[in-house]
């Protein structure tokens, strides 16, 4: 590939960027898709390579198509027996990027698919159809709409991630299929795509363009339901392509990788262990999707950009803030002046060799959630994220008690917000604490960047008990900024343990187990802060100097988009020689067709079943 352009595209149903106002962001996937582009450009440069990132996602309703260019306005689609017709529109984004020789500006390529009723509803905070036929519809037209762009500008490489563009391989032409390698990435093996059959499988799969006939048993059905994931597996997998997930190693050996393959039996057997008595509940990752325990699944471990650490952050830039905060007039970010007035006024950027300025914030912090200078140096712990399921942030009201009774002098900051009714209670519940505790214990629903940045910049610890954490970005963001992390060991997490505080539970049928554990694991991080001040600033150090950034995550994506152009060169290999040996066998091909029998498995050689196939013909999927 030296000296050639070669042409790379993402597919994702969220790119980030939603300032723009092109883009979209409601998790990780976004804050992935919108660094990973750069980060693979800089890592192709250090080698020598050419590349062009070309981005694939839908136009969302509130996008401005009429500051987009218009490149296909007639892109055919099937569903429900009929014919659509999506339009792609493209926007060119200048993307300055650091190389070795100095920063270059490179243009990232948008290409936006839309179709008015498809898509026409949807608005920022709310891009994923809550019904899942509904979904799977959206989805497969949108595949359908990726896969006929592709047809008319073919790329050497395609990075699909997540089910919701995972269909794209099944819209492929053979002769496409067969020249554009195809990986898929799982940010979320909780998240499958499963939809309930509209009358029959077969029937289910048409509706959506596909043929129901020839694909639902081999890949869509599982426990008599469509699982689209399951489908994008197995067809990436065909193809030559590999699965990833977003954290751990290629061997799958620890982080997200190794949980997605995890049976459920191995799972109970760990829990039994840890809470001393058979479990009640126990989570598993892969829902019971045992094509993660069957395929080859690798990790390649998430990064974050430069821009997080203390030294560059945009919150804690001034003039930043002061641009952002006339935006939002009347509405200031920090409630007290004095904090106000201080973050607006001078920067207070650090690194590990300036954390006086870092003690400042903290002041400044205590000052913002207790409304009163700090005595002495109490420890702050923060809590920042939304308030659903998978981030169990419920656990930190059980333990703030228990916790403040042994550390009196322990202050908790709390950054929450809901996105569904059972978040709600639990607002009202945070609510509550931070009436009875008012010196100890500080909430605020607002999610508001600046102050999120200030209090993760401000603080001495931040808990994270999330029950699954497929990457973990809030770890690398408190670490970089001198907040020691206390965490449960799940996914990504995993990757804290040299310099965070991290605890093992898997029952979640017994919760105040898990409390019981958790908040000794707190009362240990303070007291080691306190009683052993080298021993805490040693993690800090730890904390701040951990590699969070792109570049050896950017190298290994690019080794899997090189190993798929060397697969499918020996899948044609592997074609080949099938084809000249059965050209070979001349009149004696009827005998040995007649003769020739695979062994079944465990003893099934995959060769001799092609081989078996094209002895008959079969023109497979």
């Amino acid at each position: 590939m030296s000296g050639q352009p070669w042409n790379l595209s993402l597919a994702a149903w969220e790119i980030g960027r939603p300032g723009s106002g092109f883009g979209a962001r409601v998790g990780g996937l976004g804050v992935v898709v919108e660094q990973l582009p750069p980060e693979l450009i800089r890592a192709a440069a250090r080698r020598g390579l050419d590349l062009h990132v070309q981005t694939l996602s839908p136009c969302f309703g509130w996008y401005d198509r009429g500051a987009l260019e218009l490149v296909e306005p007639a892109l055919p689609v099937r569903l429900d027996g009929g014919e659509l017709v999506f339009q792609a529109y493209r926007r060119r984004v200048p993307q300055v990027v650091s190389l070795e020789e100095g920063a270059v500006e490179v243009d990232l390529e948008m290409i936006y698919l839309w179709h008015p009723e498809l898509l026409g509803w949807t608005e920022p905070g709310s891009i994923y159809p809550e019904d899942p036929w509904l979904g799977a519809r959206v989805y497969a037209a949108v595949s359908q709409a990726m896969a006929a762009f592709l047809e008319r500008h073919p790329a050497q490489t395609l990075h699909l991630h997540d089910y919701h563009v995972g269909l794209v391989p099944f819209f492929l032409s053979r002769s496409l299929a067969e020249t554009m390698p195809v990986h898929l990435t799982v940010h979320n093996g909780s998240y499958q795509g499963v939809v309930p059959l509209q009358g029959g499988g077969y029937e289910t799969l048409d509706s959506l363009g596909l043929d129901g006939a020839r694909l639902f048993h081999r890949y869509f059905d599982h426990r008599d339901e469509i699982n689209l994931l399951r489908a994008a597996m197995l067809r990436v997998h065909e193809l030559g392509g590999r699965i990833t997930t977003v954290s751990g190693d290629l061997e799958g050996s620890w982080g997200y990788a190794a949980e997605l393959r995890t049976p459920q039996h191995v799972l109970v057997e760990r829990a039994a262990q840890l809470g001393g008595s058979s479990p009640l509940r126990v989570f598993v990752p892969n829902g019971g999707l045992d094509v993660f325990e069957k395929l080859p699944v690798a990790g390649i471990t998430n990064g974050l950009s430069d821009g997080c650490k203390p030294e560059r952050l945009p919150e804690l830039h001034a003039a930043t803030l002061r641009e952002q905060q006339a935006r939002r007039p009347g509405e200031p970010f920090f409630r007290h002046p004095a904090v106000q007035r201080a973050m607006l006024e001078r920067d207070h950027h650090f690194d590990a060799g300036r954390l006086a300025i870092k003690a400042e914030l903290k002041r400044l912090l205590h000052l913002e959630c207790f409304g009163a200078e700090p005595q002495g140096d109490p420890p702050i712990i923060v809590v920042v994220g939304r308030l659903v399921d998978q981030k169990h942030l419920d656990l930190v009201l059980d333990i703030v008690e228990p916790v403040v009774a042994r550390v009196p002098d322990a202050r908790f900051a709390v950054l929450a917000s809901a996105t569904d009714q059972a978040g709600r209670a639990w607002e009202r519940a945070f609510a509550a604490m931070a009436s009875r505790y008012p010196d100890r214990f500080f909430y605020d629903e607002r999610f508001l960047q600046p102050l999120s940045r200030l209090m993760m910049a401000g603080g001495d610890f931040t808990l994270v008990p999330s029950r699954f954490e497929p990457c973990g970005l809030v770890d690398y963001e408190a670490s970089l900024l001198g907040n020691v992390v206390i965490a449960r060991r799940t996914g990504g997490l995993a990757k804290m343990q040299g310099c965070g505080y991290l605890y093992d539970w898997l029952d979640e049928g017994d919760p105040q187990g898990e409390a019981r554990v958790f908040g000794e694991l707190v009362v240990h991080a303070l007291e080691t802060r306190r009683d052993r001040p080298w021993e805490h600033r040693t993690k800090l150090m730890a904390s701040m100097a951990v590699d969070a950034s792109w570049d050896s995550s950017a190298d290994v994506y690019l080794d899997l988009y090189l190993h798929g152009l060397q697969s499918l060169a020996w899948r044609r290999a592997r074609r080949e020689l099938l084809a000249g040996f059965v050209d070979e066998l001349g009149p004696d091909h009827a005998r040995f067709t007649r003769l020739f029998a695979p062994a079944l498995e465990p003893w099934a050689d995959p060769l001799d079943w092609e081989l078996f196939h094209t002895l008959r013909g079969d023109q497979g999927t």
